[in-house]
Protein backbone atom coordinates (compact mmCIF):
# COMPACT_ATOMS: atom_id res chain seq x y z
CA UNK A 1 0.00 0.00 0.00
CA UNK A 2 3.09 2.46 0.72
CA UNK A 3 4.46 1.22 -2.72
CA UNK A 4 1.13 2.34 -4.79
CA UNK A 5 1.03 5.98 -2.25
CA UNK A 6 4.26 6.71 -3.28
CA UNK A 7 3.53 5.92 -7.23
CA UNK A 8 0.38 8.04 -6.64
CA UNK A 9 2.24 10.88 -4.96
CA UNK A 10 5.19 10.86 -7.19
CA UNK A 11 3.10 10.59 -10.64
CA UNK A 12 1.31 13.80 -9.06
CA UNK A 13 4.55 16.15 -8.47
CA UNK A 14 5.65 14.95 -11.54
CA UNK A 15 2.56 15.77 -13.33
CA UNK A 16 2.00 19.06 -11.35
CA UNK A 17 5.72 19.93 -12.44
CA UNK A 18 5.09 19.12 -16.37
CA UNK A 19 2.22 21.21 -16.61
CA UNK A 20 3.70 24.02 -15.10
CA UNK A 21 6.93 23.94 -17.34
CA UNK A 22 4.53 23.93 -20.27
CA UNK A 23 2.68 26.71 -18.97
CA UNK A 24 6.02 28.52 -18.21
CA UNK A 25 6.94 27.18 -21.75
CA UNK A 26 3.96 28.99 -22.96
CA UNK A 27 4.84 32.31 -21.37
CA UNK A 28 8.58 32.43 -22.13
CA UNK A 29 7.11 31.56 -25.62
CA UNK A 30 5.56 34.16 -25.56
CA UNK A 31 8.42 36.47 -23.97
CA UNK A 32 10.29 35.15 -26.68
CA UNK A 33 7.90 35.66 -29.73
CA UNK A 34 7.80 39.42 -28.10
CA UNK A 35 11.19 39.66 -27.85
CA UNK A 36 11.60 38.86 -31.38
CA UNK A 37 9.17 41.39 -32.21
CA UNK A 38 11.14 44.17 -30.34
CA UNK A 39 14.58 42.94 -31.92
CA UNK A 40 13.23 43.34 -35.49
CA UNK A 41 12.00 46.73 -34.18
CA UNK A 42 15.17 47.92 -32.81
CA UNK A 43 16.72 45.87 -36.11
CA UNK A 44 15.68 48.52 -37.82
CA UNK A 45 18.88 50.39 -37.87
CA UNK A 46 17.18 53.86 -39.36
CA UNK A 47 15.07 54.44 -36.51
CA UNK A 48 11.20 55.40 -36.54
CA UNK A 49 11.70 58.37 -38.99
CA UNK A 50 13.66 56.82 -41.88
CA UNK A 51 11.49 58.30 -44.76
CA UNK A 52 13.72 60.83 -45.26
CA UNK A 53 17.04 58.52 -45.13
CA UNK A 54 15.47 56.20 -47.92
CA UNK A 55 14.27 58.50 -50.10
CA UNK A 56 17.60 60.29 -49.98
CA UNK A 57 19.49 57.00 -51.20
CA UNK A 58 16.96 56.29 -53.94
CA UNK A 59 17.67 59.47 -55.26
CA UNK A 60 21.24 58.85 -55.02
CA UNK A 61 20.51 55.51 -56.72
CA UNK A 62 19.13 56.95 -59.59
CA UNK A 63 21.72 59.45 -60.35
CA UNK A 64 24.25 57.77 -59.94
CA UNK A 65 23.01 55.10 -62.57
CA UNK A 66 22.07 57.96 -64.70
CA UNK A 67 25.31 59.72 -64.56
CA UNK A 68 27.32 56.05 -65.13
CA UNK A 69 25.05 55.26 -68.48
CA UNK A 70 25.51 58.53 -70.07
CA UNK A 71 28.92 58.55 -69.19
CA UNK A 72 29.65 55.40 -71.14
CA UNK A 73 27.75 57.13 -73.73
CA UNK A 74 29.58 60.13 -74.01
CA UNK A 75 32.88 58.27 -74.03
CA UNK A 76 31.81 56.36 -77.50
CA UNK A 77 29.42 59.57 -78.98
CA UNK A 78 31.32 63.04 -77.52
CA UNK A 79 32.73 64.81 -80.21
CA UNK A 80 35.42 66.71 -78.54
CA UNK A 81 37.87 64.99 -75.91
CA UNK A 82 37.27 67.21 -73.05
CA UNK A 83 33.89 65.72 -72.91
CA UNK A 84 35.14 62.11 -73.57
CA UNK A 85 37.14 62.28 -70.15
CA UNK A 86 34.30 64.00 -68.12
CA UNK A 87 32.24 60.96 -69.28
CA UNK A 88 35.23 58.77 -68.11
CA UNK A 89 35.11 60.71 -64.61
CA UNK A 90 31.69 60.47 -64.36
CA UNK A 91 31.75 56.52 -65.05
CA UNK A 92 34.75 56.39 -62.98
CA UNK A 93 33.38 58.18 -60.25
CA UNK A 94 29.72 57.53 -59.86
CA UNK A 95 30.65 53.76 -60.40
CA UNK A 96 32.58 53.97 -56.91
CA UNK A 97 29.97 56.10 -55.29
CA UNK A 98 26.99 53.67 -56.47
CA UNK A 99 28.95 50.40 -55.16
CA UNK A 100 29.52 52.65 -51.34
CA UNK A 101 25.99 53.31 -51.52
CA UNK A 102 24.46 49.74 -52.02
CA UNK A 103 26.99 48.25 -49.30
CA UNK A 104 25.57 51.52 -47.19
CA UNK A 105 22.29 49.90 -47.97
CA UNK A 106 22.94 46.62 -47.67
CA UNK A 107 23.93 47.49 -43.95
CA UNK A 108 20.94 49.46 -43.36
CA UNK A 109 18.50 46.40 -44.84
CA UNK A 110 17.25 49.31 -47.57
CA UNK A 111 16.84 47.79 -51.00
CA UNK A 112 17.91 50.39 -53.74
CA UNK A 113 16.83 50.49 -57.39
CA UNK A 114 19.17 48.75 -59.65
CA UNK A 115 17.22 50.15 -62.66
CA UNK A 116 16.52 53.82 -64.09
CA UNK A 117 13.02 54.98 -63.50
CA UNK A 118 11.04 56.34 -66.27
CA UNK A 119 12.23 59.92 -65.29
CA UNK A 120 15.63 59.22 -65.66
CA UNK A 121 15.25 57.08 -68.77
CA UNK A 122 13.62 60.14 -70.62
CA UNK A 123 16.35 62.39 -69.72
CA UNK A 124 19.22 60.23 -71.16
CA UNK A 125 17.06 59.21 -74.38
CA UNK A 126 16.59 63.31 -74.81
CA UNK A 127 20.31 63.32 -75.01
CA UNK A 128 21.25 60.27 -76.98
CA UNK A 129 19.01 61.94 -79.67
CA UNK A 130 21.67 64.72 -80.18
CA UNK A 131 24.85 63.95 -82.46
CA UNK A 132 28.27 65.61 -82.61
CA UNK A 133 28.37 69.31 -81.01
CA UNK A 134 24.93 69.55 -80.18
CA UNK A 135 25.17 66.21 -78.06
CA UNK A 136 28.29 67.72 -76.06
CA UNK A 137 26.49 70.66 -75.36
CA UNK A 138 23.37 69.10 -74.31
CA UNK A 139 25.09 66.51 -72.09
CA UNK A 140 27.32 69.27 -70.73
CA UNK A 141 24.05 71.07 -69.82
CA UNK A 142 22.72 68.31 -68.34
CA UNK A 143 25.61 67.83 -66.20
CA UNK A 144 25.37 70.95 -64.82
CA UNK A 145 22.20 70.94 -64.15
CA UNK A 146 21.82 67.61 -62.23
CA UNK A 147 24.98 67.94 -60.26
CA UNK A 148 23.36 71.30 -59.00
CA UNK A 149 20.53 69.17 -57.82
CA UNK A 150 22.99 66.31 -56.76
CA UNK A 151 24.95 68.69 -54.88
CA UNK A 152 22.01 70.74 -53.28
CA UNK A 153 20.39 67.12 -52.25
CA UNK A 154 23.01 65.67 -50.69
CA UNK A 155 24.34 68.94 -48.68
CA UNK A 156 20.82 69.19 -47.58
CA UNK A 157 21.04 65.40 -46.26
CA UNK A 158 24.39 65.77 -44.69
CA UNK A 159 23.23 68.40 -42.32
CA UNK A 160 19.30 67.03 -42.26
CA UNK A 161 19.24 63.31 -42.47
CA UNK A 162 18.25 61.25 -39.85
CA UNK A 163 21.02 58.30 -39.56
CA UNK A 164 24.07 59.39 -39.09
CA UNK A 165 26.30 56.72 -41.63
CA UNK A 166 24.00 58.13 -44.27
CA UNK A 167 24.86 61.49 -43.50
CA UNK A 168 28.45 60.85 -43.84
CA UNK A 169 28.09 59.15 -47.32
CA UNK A 170 26.49 62.47 -48.30
CA UNK A 171 29.44 64.77 -46.96
CA UNK A 172 31.96 62.32 -48.19
CA UNK A 173 30.36 62.00 -51.89
CA UNK A 174 29.12 66.02 -51.77
CA UNK A 175 33.25 67.08 -51.98
CA UNK A 176 32.98 64.66 -55.48
CA UNK A 177 29.97 66.41 -56.98
CA UNK A 178 31.02 70.02 -56.13
CA UNK A 179 34.14 69.21 -57.98
CA UNK A 180 32.15 67.87 -61.02
CA UNK A 181 29.88 70.56 -61.02
CA UNK A 182 32.60 72.92 -61.22
CA UNK A 183 34.05 70.48 -64.42
CA UNK A 184 30.95 70.59 -65.86
CA UNK A 185 30.75 73.94 -66.05
CA UNK A 186 34.42 74.95 -67.51
CA UNK A 187 33.94 72.39 -69.72
CA UNK A 188 30.29 73.95 -70.97
CA UNK A 189 31.90 77.42 -71.22
CA UNK A 190 34.39 76.01 -73.18
CA UNK A 191 32.06 74.56 -75.89
CA UNK A 192 29.96 77.56 -75.92
CA UNK A 193 32.60 79.75 -76.67
CA UNK A 194 33.99 77.63 -79.42
CA UNK A 195 30.96 78.47 -81.28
Amino acid sequence: MKTNTLQFFLIMLLSAVMISCNNQGARDGDNYNDSLQMNDNDNNILGGDNDRDVDFMETAAYGGLMEVELGQYAQQNAQDARVKNFGAMMVRDHSKANNELKALAARKNITLPTVLDDKHLDRINDIKEKRGFEFDKEYMAEMIDDHSEDVDNFMKHAEEGNDADIKAFAANTLSILLMHQDSAKNIKDYIDNRR
